[in-house]
């Protein structure tokens, strides 16, 4: 129900007899004003952006190779160790690499979300492309079809489900990401301002 928030909210507040959240009136309270003085919103918006600016980027990146990699062996021994270093490796522990590497502006928090999305994408397509049944390639290349129409014709139109479902995990994943570029540099307004500032000077009942 619509109560349900607000009753494990004031459960967690008075557990043990210990206030460990500030009351769910003045969780209310702030985020009315938060939203009246237009900081939430500005905040939302331009994390927003930036979300969909390196989702773009990175399918824009991810999509073609991986594609690639799935036709050309050279090329998959080429990038599968650089595919595995920025799979396993959290975006935390790339941000100060590409604030040193690209400064600490808009450019640095945007290809930090699209390198998270690109990896993503990049083992969509791939797994999307390598699924592809070998008949029906053998039987394309027996009617004399180029690379290019077979890629168009056949792996293309077969690697789309995979690659859309690669586009909404990058999708959270890029939610995830801006939170972390956006600690580069933080400043108003954006979304990892706002949650810095608050770790920075919780708010909560002593």
């Amino acid at each position: 129900s619509a109560l349900l928030p607000r009753r494990i909210w004031m459960v967690m507040h008075y557990l043990e007899d210990v206030e460990l959240l500030p009351p769910y009136r003045s969780l209310l309270e702030e985020t009315v004003f938060l939203i009246q003085s237009g900081i939430l919103p500005r905040s939302v918006l331009v994390s927003t952006a930036r979300v969909f600016e390196g989702l773009a980027l990175g399918a824009a990146v991810g999509v073609p190779l991986g594609l690639s990699m799935a036709r050309a062996a050279r090329l998959e021994c080429l990038l599968d160790p650089w595919v595995t270093f920025f799979r396993f490796t959290p975006a935390l522990a790339l941000l100060p690499l590409y604030a040193l590497w690209f400064g600490l502006g808009e450019l640095s928090k945007i290809l930090l979300i699209a390198t998270a999305v690109a990896v993503v994408t990049l083992l969509g397509a791939y797994q999307g492309a390598r699924d592809v049944p070998r008949v029906y390639l053998e039987a394309a290349r027996s009617l004399g079809a180029s690379k290019g129409l077979i890629l168009r014709k056949i792996v293309w139109p077969a690697a789309l489900p995979q690659i859309f479902s690669s586009l909404r995990i990058a999708l959270g994943l890029a939610w995830v990401t801006v939170i972390v570029a956006e600690l580069i540099k933080a400043s108003m307004p954006s979304l990892g301002y706002l949650l810095a500032l608050a770790g920075a000077y919780p708010r909560v009942p002593t």
